[in-house]
């Protein structure tokens, strides 16, 4: 059996502050399989979007930050590799649709310049007219029907709505073999959400593409993953098949995510008490079917 595309084992997160070190993410561990859709959901400042940034490397210069613990992609430690071996991953082997794309973006680069540095990780030799006739064409995968105007415009020229295609667009552009989408379809109507995940099953199907899937929307979730993580203050609380998950959950934090669905019938959100010495432990969790 071959090695799982994304690994994390025991995964913990620290910030330095006046009074220490506090503890934000205390031992996360998941996996991703080649051709696996995984969802991570959770609520605003569960830790979701930083063990994305730690999987990208994005963290683990910061001097105020302690990370421990283990993350594996396709059976290599990302640890033993420098920075430069890193960052030559990024954009290529793995890429990463960004919840905030207008900050994301390079200000001061044209669209077309930022898509011809992304396709020059996998082709160097790929030449700028050839760059924008390829952008162009993913772009339009995304419901972008000015893709010259698009190409030529800077971040800041175009809707919050347009740079979230652009973002989604870059990170499909060289078919990397995990894809982290970290809530992709936050500023676009549900039209266009409906063909981004089109898009990144198409590459899942075509590419065996590995895809960690980031939100907090269960409806989508639902529709997308082949398995669940559900994480609350940093800690994964249950995980499973998705079915499985949605069916029958365990863990009183995912019974209330459920419940605060929007249902037509109304119904209340159960009570949570967040101080239960308990509540924050992965007491309760869903084997993980249909792995060898």
């Amino acid at each position: 059996m071959s090695a799982p595309t994304l690994d994390i084992e025991n995964l913990k997160l620290g910030f330095k502050g006046y009074t220490g070190y506090t503890e934000v993410l205390h031992g996360i561990s998941l996996s991703v399989n080649p051709g696996e859709r995984v969802a991570l959901v959770g609520e605003s400042g569960s830790g979701k979007s930083v063990t994305a940034r730690i999987v990208l490397g994005l963290l683990q210069e910061l001097r105020a930050a302690r990370i421990e613990g283990r993350v594996r992609f396709e059976g290599q430690d990302l640890d033993s590799l420098n920075r430069r071996e890193r960052h030559a991953l990024r954009g290529k082997a793995m890429s990463m649709i960004f919840q905030d794309p207008t900050s994301s973006l390079n200000p001061v680069f044209r669209i077309g310049d930022q898509f011809h540095d992304v396709l020059r990780r996998a082709d160097p030799r790929i030449t700028r007219d050839a760059a924008l006739g390829r952008a162009a064409s993913i772009l339009a995968e995304v419901s972008v029907r000015d893709a010259v105007r698009v190409l030529n415009a800077f971040p800041f020229q175009l809707s919050g709505g347009l740079n979230q295609r652009v973002m989604i667009a870059m990170a499909l552009a060289n078919e990397p073999a995990l894809l982290i989408a970290d809530e992709p379809g936050t500023a676009l109507d549900v039209t266009v959400q409906a063909q981004t995940l089109h898009l990144m099953r198409k590459l899942v199907e075509d590419h065996h593409t590995a895809v960690l899937f980031i939100s907090h929307n269960l409806g989508v979730v639902r529709e997308f993953a082949d398995q669940i993580y559900v994480i609350y203050k940093g800690r994964i609380v249950e995980q499973g098949p998705t079915e499985a998950v949605f069916d029958g959950p365990r863990h009183p934090y995912t019974r209330a995510l459920m419940a605060a669905v929007p249902r037509l019938t109304g119904g209340g959100i159960p009570d949570i008490d967040e101080n239960s010495p308990d509540f924050g432990a992965p007491l309760e969790t869903h084997e993980r079917e249909g792995r060898q």
